[in-house]
């Protein structure tokens, strides 16, 4: 098989037409990929050669996203075609297959926008989609736009935007000492020689423009021309994702510019009138773009620092505007958004926003529970509550009914607050022994917080940095968290000091499980012993025993979002309940 790099050397040397020139373009896509390239690295470099043979910018995007997107998608393909063992495929012959596909917390995004495999290709990760999604900003707005055809002129176009025509302004070539100082009316306007200056400065590291003007117009009676920008980027991140942050957090942006090397500077609107003020506002915008997990190099912070400038090559790549006054007008406005709107809390949102209902959350337990809903099991004392949630959760791994109701193959994360870990595995393997199931299965995790002093609020940070973690570096996608007993996160040093009431207390937990995670929450209960998580619960199972009846006990149900359950009876037989 060739390898990726003689692939795309290959492309690159060779002329191509018709349908002939898509495939190969393809084929040079998943090679790149393959050799680490970014996706904008192959639009500039393989989309250019597309380009130089006839193909349109829309196709080449078209063709290069799908490449991207195509090896996940073989991946998936492989596991959905992974046969079961013989004991799974007879036992559970409906069940999912053993691997889902990765889904994000996030509820599904709005019909018309791209895809997950584009967003994806795209660089794009949870983070970056939840800011997109709490803020309403469609993922189509971060396709990274071709260079415009007189893309030469961008500088100009820059500096009518952001300079007064008399102010001064300094630039150079940026493996040079010496800058150049040139008026700004001297090259706004000028299209007859512009392309000709820009030319000059195309060099094998790119050029730099002095974001800030150095000398103000005649009659400037203060210095803040020297104070208007400040320029953030984060290389680290693809240029889709950085584009996210810069939208999501509504940025007051004058200019964003593509660096020519993996990287969208934005010229953010400070507008201070000295150096104090230009500090303090600097500081507000870094420690507010810090704290939503965008890092900025401290470099950034001079008033006199040099950014890319558009419409010159660097390394044969060029140097480009993306867009113009985007994001907040002004940097006061930009504060004030950030005070009302970006405090982590939910935003208003109007019914207008959605023109149809949404799809209902991934179902769990048929007419029983769903994704993101609390799901309360409640018992006499000693009656077999943590071999129910075990039996439970060994049932929705495989997808096998549970008390007579279906459940969907997913993952389960059961956090044990009660047993050894000995003694945890051998009940485990005794119920998979009693239902012919294998208990060493995959899809079944536990975290063992036996001893564990954490607060609710910390026990709930973890296990959604436990699961966070599995979805990114085990490939596991846990959709059910199933806690054992509840009643031990409160009975530590940690949790004694709290105030409150105990329900409120562990219901603060839940919900915060909830909201970091999507994942739907089981736990169990006596009868009576918490009558506030009974009142919040989305879906109450209780057990009564039936007077007369030895291990016999009638089952009731009642549910948020699914109709009553009609009263029946069941049967503990050591270790199972049976219906």
């Amino acid at each position: 098989m060739e390898s990726a790099r003689k692939i795309i050397n290959q492309f690159i040397k060779s002329k191509y037409s018709g349908n002939e020139l898509k495939s190969e373009l393809f084929k040079a896509g998943e090679a790149a990929q393959q050799e680490g390239w970014t996706y904008m690295d192959a639009s500039f470099q393989l989309g250019g050669v597309a380009r130089d043979c006839g193909m349109s910018p829309e196709e080449i995007e078209q063709i290069l996203r799908r490449a991207f997107s195509s090896e996940k998608r073989a991946a998936e393909r492989v596991e959905e075609k992974a046969a079961p063992s013989n004991d799974e495929s007879a036992s559970a012959p409906s069940a999912a297959p053993s691997i889902m596909p990765k889904q994000t917390v996030l509820s599904s995004l709005p019909s018309g926008m791209i895809s997950m495999d584009q967003m994806l290709a795209m660089g794009l990760d949870t983070q970056s989609l939840e800011l997109l999604q709490n803020h309403k900003i469609d993922p189509e707005a971060l396709s990274i736009p071709w260079p415009a055809a007189d893309w030469r002129k961008d500088l100009a176009k820059l500096l009518e935007v952001t300079f007064e025509m008399d102010e001064t302004i300094e630039f150079k070539i940026s493996d040079t000492p010496t800058c150049t100082s040139e008026k700004v009316s001297n090259i706004v306007g000028k299209d007859d020689s512009i392309k000709k200056i820009m030319k000059s400065l195309d060099s094998a590291e790119g050029a730099l423009i002095c974001i800030n003007a150095t000398k103000g117009e005649p009659d400037a009676t203060n210095e803040s021309f020297r104070y208007r920008y400040a320029v953030v980027d984060n290389p680290k991140m693809s240029l889709a994702k950085q584009l996210a942050y810069y939208k999501a957090l509504n940025l007051p942006c004058a200019a964003l510019v593509n660096t020519g090397a993996n990287s969208v500077q934005a010229w953010i609107k400070i507008e201070a009138d000295d150096l104090d003020e230009y500090n303090e506002r600097v500081d507000f915008l870094f420690k507010t773009l810090d704290s939503q997990g965008f890092k900025v190099d401290s470099a950034n912070r001079s008033p006199n620092m040099m950014a890319r400038m558009p419409g010159v090559l660097r390394g044969g790549k060029q140097q480009y505007l993306i867009g113009l006054e985007q994001g907040a007008k002004d940097f006061k406005e930009w504060q004030e958004w950030v005070e009302y709107s970006l405090d982590g809390k939910p935003l208003i949102e109007l019914a207008s926003d959605s023109e149809e209902p949404p799809k209902k959350d991934a179902s769990i337990i048929d007419n029983m529970l769903r994704a993101g809903e609390f799901f309360l099991f409640k018992a006499p004392p000693k009656s077999g509550k943590s071999l129910a949630l075990m039996d439970l959760g060994l049932s929705i791994c495989y997808g096998e009914d549970w008390f007579g109701n279906n459940t969907t193959s997913n993952d389960v994360l059961f956090i044990n607050f009660e047993l050894t870990k000995s003694v945890f595995l051998n009940r485990l393997h005794l119920l998979g022994s009693k239902r012919d199931l294998n208990a060493s299965t995959s899809k079944f995790g536990f975290l063992n917080l036996r001893g564990t002093a954490l607060s609710p609020i910390e026990t709930a940070q973890l296990i959604a940095k436990r699961i966070e973690g599995a979805k990114k570096l085990e490939n596991h996608d846990y959709r059910v968290v199933i806690i054992d007993p509840i009643s031990a996160v409160l009975h530590n040093p940690k949790s004694m000091r709290l105030t409150g009431s105990p329900h409120q207390i562990l219901m603060q937990m839940i919900d915060t499980i909830i909201a970091l995670t999507g994942c739907a929450v089981v736990t169990a209960c006596n009868n009576d012993e918490y009558p506030y998580l009974e009142s919040r619960a989305d879906s109450v199972i209780s057990l009564t025993p039936v007077e007369g009846g030895l291990n016999l006990y009638q089952i009731n149900g009642s549910f948020r979002e699914f109709p009553k359950m009609l009263a029946r009876e069941c049967s503990w037989i050591y270790p199972r309940f049976f219906v």
